[in-house]
């Protein structure tokens, strides 16, 4: 009995000791960062210590709402604290541009540091790879899309076939509505699996349909936001959060590519490249001794290059689809201009793109209507600079809301209107627009932007040039979408899709 009570008290003891040691730390780090108050920052909500402004964000269901009537209250650079430390927020077109290109050198840094971000990214790869190594893995990469056919001949046969595949299962529907999330994110999966691995995705399959479940809900719910960030602590408290799943699947893929590594290695042969992990492979065997192209580094970027090359790509033709069905005229006027250039015998290519101004025109107004990232990732000031007539200190996260630059009333006529038009100058030739930045700009400008241009401008044609895309039902179609994480999503996919 006395053992027992003993014991409880000493647990009782233990526990206590734990929460007074994290209070004293927590309350010691505030203070510790109270200093950035000298500097002139920008304007922001309420932010209380220890947890920032978590209590503002917790609830949010939209961050582009959200973001929208911060902007409203603060004006068009403002501070968010997540948890210690401050995100700052730049929504004015001319600032937003300053920091992705004037001053890009000096805000290329990335903020490793929130808890999600380094869980998931570990300074590694593309999308969150900083100083030599990520330059180096950013230009091999480039480098080997090229290489590997990206705008050429071979890969377009590829996406050729992937399309058969997706009229199949348009087909399939017999004209009924359905959803086109499941099958453009098949169609773009399949695409960038046979760039990475020389292979074709078996669609259907249990493996393939959890990667794309995955990938889908990293998108949807990836954000510096999350609670997690705010307080890394909440971990312990929130057992099945969002958080928790990412990490969880994260590890999966990461298993999953390197199984696919060990593969390569077995079978690789330096006179036949067939894909980029035997790009890889080359470039190991002709730099054994490399000290930025390493194993943990291209592992990152493969996994940057199959989640992003997967969920964004079948994205942007969702919405391209859906404006398509909801302004039939434009669609029908896409549509002739292919006939015009294939007289409907032969399929669409790349090289066809300079003559069909108003289909390019077509897919530069979804991309600005309807920016797939609305909000860029973290950027982090590697030096003291300024911004917007604040000051930003040495690593501090900054981020920039693009969708504001590319709905920016002062470069665009009536922004919310869909209208190709704008983008075609009295010559018939496409406009260049300095407020047009869906791929961000600067020193982290996109790394698959020239990927993601030559698939959808591909698949666009090529199913246009055989397919109608109408409204699911009699009732007008809204356009609305919903930002939960990375991405901008249509709050309804419906559609349907009748052979011509």
């Amino acid at each position: 009995m006395g053992d027992s009570i003993f014991q409880y008290f000493t647990e009782i003891i233990n526990v206590q000791c734990f929460l007074i040691g994290l209070v004293t730390l927590l309350i010691a780090r505030w203070f510790m960062t109270r200093s950035k108050r000298t500097y002139n920052l920008p304007p922001g909500p309420t932010s209380f210590p220890i947890i920032g402004n978590l209590p503002q964000m917790i609830t949010v269901t939209d961050l582009s709402e959200k973001m929208k009537d911060l902007r409203e209250q603060y004006g068009g650079i403002f501070k968010i604290d997540v948890g210690f430390d401050t995100m700052i927020m730049v929504c004015k077109t001319e600032w937003i541009l300053e920091g992705l290109v004037k001053k890009g050198d000096q805000l290329k840094g990335r903020s490793y540091w929130f808890y999600l971000f380094d869980k998931v990214f570990r300074k590694k790869g593309i999308f969150f790879g900083i100083g030599k190594e990520w330059k180096d893995v950013k230009k091999f990469t480039l480098s080997a899309f090229r290489d590997l056919g990206v705008g050429k001949r071979n890969l377009e046969e590829q996406i050729y076939l992937e399309i058969q595949e997706l009229g199949k299962v348009f087909d399939s529907y017999n004209g009924k509505p359905f959803s086109l999330k499941k099958p453009l994110a098949q169609f773009a999966l399949s695409i960038i699996h046979h760039i990475i691995f020389g292979e074709r995705v078996k669609v259907g399959e249990t493996e393939f349909q959890k990667i794309l479940d995955d990938f889908a809900f990293f998108f949807k719910n990836v954000s510096a936001f999350v609670p997690e960030n705010f307080l890394p602590s909440l971990r312990f408290l929130r057992w099945k959060s969002p958080v928790g799943r990412i990490i969880q699947n994260d590890e999966s893929a990461r298993s999953y590519v390197k199984n696919k590594i060990i593969e390569h290695k077995e079978t690789f042969d330096a006179e036949n490249i067939r894909d980029f992990i035997d790009m890889y492979l080359l470039t190991l065997e002709k730099e054994p001794n490399s000290e930025t192209l390493t194993g943990s580094n291209m592992l990152r970027a493969i996994l940057d290059m199959f989640t992003g090359g997967t969920d964004t790509v079948a994205l942007y033709l969702t919405w391209a689809f859906l404006y398509m069905a909801k302004y039939p005229d434009m669609q029908n006027r896409c549509r002739e201009e292919i006939k015009q250039i294939t007289n409907m015998s032969r399929p669409v290519t790349m090289e066809d793109k300079r003559s069909m101004t108003y289909v390019a025109a077509t897919l530069l107004e979804v991309h600005r209507i309807a920016p797939i990232a609305p909000i860029s990732a973290p950027h982090v000031a590697e030096v003291d600079t300024t911004l917007g007539g604040y000051d930003v200190p040495k690593n501090t996260a900054v981020s920039f809301i693009l969708k504001d630059a590319l709905h920016d009333p002062n470069h665009w006529d009536n922004p919310e209107e869909f209208r190709p038009e704008r983008w075609i100058n009295e010559n018939n030739e496409i406009k260049k627009k300095e407020a047009f930045v869906p791929f961000s700009l600067g020193p982290r400008i996109c790394a698959g932007m020239s990927l993601t241009h030559f698939e959808t401008f591909i698949a666009f044609t090529n199913i246009l040039q055989k397919y109608k895309m109408e409204k699911p039902d009699e009732t007008p179609m809204t356009m609305e979408g919903i930002q939960t994480g990375i991405t901008y999503i249509p709050v309804s996919d419906n559609i349907r899709v009748v052979p011509l």
